[in-house]
């Protein structure tokens, strides 16, 4: 499966970054999700997937600046275009936002599902494929189906066939790189309503979320039954990957319920403070 595109967020809610290449360690790619949004009288996270998330901090844009020595090595796009950076970026935020807001970081512990490393939702590594982007241009025409509303870190080549949401045969599998980056793929992704918000110059379509939900539904255990497309991998071994790249999927797919199952043993022993097997 070709590499197509490579995303990271650093600060998460707002718009990321495309990448020609990233490193990937045990806490996802590297910078990606390392800060997030913190009201500062409150301590509230201000990004937060199950709850509201203010459009003008999802219409900014992050970077992250080569200077990691920096304290805030960022540069921000604020939406009417001013760019910001460092020492300057939580004043111009708490004005947007119309509250103190400070930038808060994440260490770059070890990451697994249910426990990432930084600041991602449920996982280190989120990938999307092309095929299952063809499938829903198939389903529902009408739609933009741009890899964008996913945000996903990886885009990856397997054809415009449709007929498959495709990232199931990869469940309970390794992508495996020539750098030998090692990504084991274990969940699909849950999708929330994030895919149906206006994204960049996409506009918001309720169609995406109510599709998926339509299709492509997964019991995932303790979590509920979620509409799900893309899929969430823990990093086996780190390793760099580029675009255009190849990462090869080892190993025979299972059935994604077989696959699933076990990913969820694994996060119930996490939650319930046992050794994951």
């Amino acid at each position: 499966m070709g590499v197509l595109a490579i995303w990271r967020y650093p600060v998460k809610a707002m718009l990321g970054e495309s990448l020609p290449e990233t490193y990937v360690d045990h806490a996802g790619c590297d910078g990606d999700r390392k800060y997030v949004a913190v009201d500062v009288d409150t301590g509230e996270t201000i990004a937060n997937k199950r709850g509201p998330t203010h459009p003008a901090l999802r219409a900014c844009r992050a970077a992250l600046l080569a200077d990691r020595d920096a304290p805030l090595p960022l540069r921000v796009t604020l939406p009417d275009g001013e760019v910001v950076e460092g020492a300057d970026i939580e004043p111009a935020l708490s004005s947007l936002l119309g509250r103190r807001v400070r930038l808060q970081a994440a260490g770059d512990a070890p990451g697994r599902f249910a426990a990432p490393g930084r600041h991602q939702d449920f996982a280190p590594v989120h990938v999307l494929t092309t095929r299952t982007l063809a499938h829903l241009r198939a389903l529902q025409p009408e739609v933009a189906w741009d890899p964008r509303r996913f945000r996903p870190n990886f885009l990856l080549d397997d054809g415009d066939a449709p007929g498959a949401f495709s990232e199931d045969a990869l469940l309970g599998r390794d992508l495996r790189g020539p750098s030998g980056l090692a990504l084991a793929v274990g969940l699909p992704t849950p999708r929330c309503v994030v895919v149906t918000r206006a994204h960049e110059e996409l506009a918001a379509d309720p169609r995406t979320l109510r599709t998926i939900a339509e299709h492509h539904e997964f019991d995932l255990g303790p979590f509920g039954r979620h509409a799900c497309a893309g899929a969430y991998a823990e990093t086996r071994s780190p390793g760099r990957v580029r675009v255009g790249e190849v990462l090869i999927p080892d190993g025979d797919p299972d059935s994604p319920s077989a696959a699933i199952a076990t990913s969820l043993a694994r996060v119930q022993a996490l939650l319930a403070g046992e050794a994951p097997a």
